[in-house]
């Protein structure tokens, strides 16, 4: 069981694996060296943005005046959402109100939760768009 004493503060992203249903490798969906914040204040706000490393600068444009193709590589690399949290048990539920992702806007996202030391690992279940299971394991260090 943890608290929230546990977990405010901010962490940095060590990994993010994405075990699949029928697959014996994980997927490493932001490649094995991602960039990641995820903060947790006192007050009961959260916030999280995850990318890859190594993104490619716009050369200075704005993101409106970018090919289609420029947009969806810009997307494909950077996720992110920010709302409330609440701790029942061992797993926090993130509470979404802004999200890069539409779809996560209003939705409770659950994560079990287990500390070692100075990291934070959380995993998830979910069903992908084809019907497959697949179990998130986003490891992170306290900074």
């Amino acid at each position: 069981m943890i608290n929230s004493n546990d977990v405010i503060g901010a962490w940095r992203l060590l990994a993010w694996e994405i075990d699949f249903e029928g697959l014996d490798e994980p997927v490493h969906p932001f490649g094995t060296d991602p960039i990641g914040w995820l903060v947790y204040s006192a007050d009961g706000a959260m916030s999280a943005q995850l990318m890859s490393a190594g993104r490619t600068g716009l050369g200075g444009r704005s993101i409106r005046k970018l090919s289609d193709q420029e947009r969806i590589d810009v997307l494909e690399t950077f996720f992110a959402y920010a709302g409330r949290y609440r701790i029942e048990g061992d797993v926090i539920i993130h509470e979404v109100d802004v999200a890069l992702n539409p779809d996560f806007i209003g939705q409770d996202q659950h994560r079990k939760a287990v500390l070692e030391d100075d990291r934070l690992i959380l995993t998830g279940n979910e069903t992908d768009a084809r019907g497959r299971q697949r179990r998130h394991c986003l490891k992170w260090q306290r900074i």
